[in-house]
């Protein structure tokens, strides 16, 4: 199976994970350093241990706790919405040298591993660059409880528009972190870039969040944001930062933490006859359709597939062909492509399907055989597109009233309507091309945090 498969692993139905009885969660799961932290775990083993680990470029041990008694709380009929809220196993203080970054707690249980994911944040900003790690799309696809915001991840096909963050990610998958973000947390810490870490929800709570930095960086597959963080980049772009976007799917639904960051709500449009709204019923979820905040804050309007999965096992939208998968560059003499080699039409991120599951694009016209944003979708005429790669409707575009005969993802930058810069590489598999350290992939993301993460 190729990495890019993955995602038909990482939709677990609810039917699988609603009962887990042994497993675990942070709270809060965003913490400063030298802040308390405790984790609330259900084990049936009489003793065990937890060990905590830093995640970088290796995993790095940092915290033992020793000789904790097991206990099974029961599991709350609405824990899903709710929260679990089982007691408090063990707390402490995080150190005030924990690195800012992704922490892993893990122990052993009779269901076997599980772990815990939190993350460290820094007490005052160290790095010239923060990343956003996507907590509302973990906590969205979560089925554990019964129910997530996906009436075919959920129990009985009826989904919740509630969420908890407060109840055990998923086993295997960790919301998303091992199947995308690690890919690229390990790749920031190995090649020495200096860079903070925060929630989604940590947007919401602190309005000048982005003030003492000069770029962020949004990674995987982020589709479920608030109004909040949109308004907070176009700002933070405006006033000269800089948004840097290696991420499919990016920017989708609208949602509102809740509950001082405990919950997630989203009136998930997805289920509707028309997702954008009528007349009569004029409420959408979806950003592209609520004043064009999601073509203003990343320069995307839609998004398409290539290795999503089907209803038929084993059958991809899109599968890797020699169509599919890869990037082409469309203007060579762009700095992001500084020291590839590539030339105009070469292709790159093939070998790991660099565009996979689901990418972000939006309405393109051709001149002289380049292509062009046309504006038509609410995207900035400022917007250049320095690559494209094939991919195809997954089916909602044309619930959306989007009937291309081609699909596109698209690398696009806008340098020249703001003071500060967006760079958006429209594809969830993005970081599966850092897997080599010779790949254009890398090189490029080397350019691209160099100038503009520096």
């Amino acid at each position: 199976m190729k990495r890019e498969h993955i995602f038909a692993h990482y939709e677990q139905d609810a039917t699988r994970y609603w009962k887990l009885r042994e497993g675990g969660y942070a709270s809060p799961m965003s913490v400063y350093q030298g802040d308390e932290i405790t984790f609330h775990i259900s084990n049936s083993r009489s003793y065990y241990d937890v060990f905590v680990y830093h995640e970088g470029a290796g995993r790095r041990l940092v915290k033992e706790i020793v000789n904790l008694r097991g206990a099974l709380p029961p599991i709350p009929e609405f824990g899903y919405r709710d929260g679990f809220d089982w007691p408090a196993t063990v707390g402490f203080r995080v150190p005030h040298d924990w690195k800012s970054g992704v922490y892993i707690a893990g122990f052993p249980t009779a269901q076997g591993i599980r772990e815990i994911l939190f993350v460290v944040r820094p007490r005052v900003p160290a790095a010239p660059v923060l990343l956003t790690i996507e907590t509302n799309t973990y906590a969205a696809y979560n089925p554990v409880g019964g129910k997530s915001l996906f009436h075919y991840l959920s129990t009985d096909r009826t989904h919740s528009d509630l969420v908890t963050f407060e109840r055990p990610l998923q086993p295997d998958i960790m919301g998303g972190f091992y199947a995308w973000d690690q890919f690229i947390t390990s790749w920031l810490d190995a090649e020495g870039y200096s860079v903070d870490y925060c929630v989604n929800a940590d947007h919401d709570r602190e309005p000048g969040i982005l003030d003492s930095y000069a770029a962020h960086l949004r990674i995987g597959h982020g589709e479920y944001t608030s109004r909040e963080e949109c308004d907070q980049l176009q700002r933070f772009v405006s006033r000269g930062g800089n948004l840097i976007v290696l991420a499919g799917n990016s920017f989708s639904h609208l949602v509102e933490t809740r509950g001082n960051g405990r919950r997630l709500y989203c009136a998930k449009t997805r289920y509707k006859k028309h997702p954008l709204g009528t007349p009569e019923d004029p409420h959408t979820s979806l950003l592209r359709g609520i004043d064009n905040l999601r073509q203003r804050t990343i320069g995307v309007s839609y998004s398409a597939a290539v290795h999503a999965k089907t209803t038929t096992p084993g059958v991809f939208i899109a599968p890797t062909t020699e169509e599919y998968g890869f990037f082409r560059v469309s203007r060579p003499d762009h700095w992001a492509f500084e020291g590839t080699g590539l030339e105009e039409g070469d292709e790159f991120g093939r070998e790991d399907s660099i565009v996979g599951v689901e990418c972000d694009g939006g309405d393109i016209e051709f001149r002289d055989g380049k292509p062009y944003f046309t504006g038509s979708d609410g995207i900035s005429p400022h917007y250049r597109i320095i690559a494209i790669g094939d991919a195809e409707d997954h089916g909602f575009n044309a619930d959306l009233g989007i009937h291309h005969d081609r699909f596109y993802a698209t690398i696009a930058v806008n340098e020249t309507e703001f003071k500060g810069t967006v760079f958006t590489a429209g594809t969830m598999e993005w970081s599966h091309g850092l897997y080599r350290d010779d790949s254009p992939v890398a090189r490029i993301t080397r350019n691209v945090m160099d100038r503009l993460g520096r």
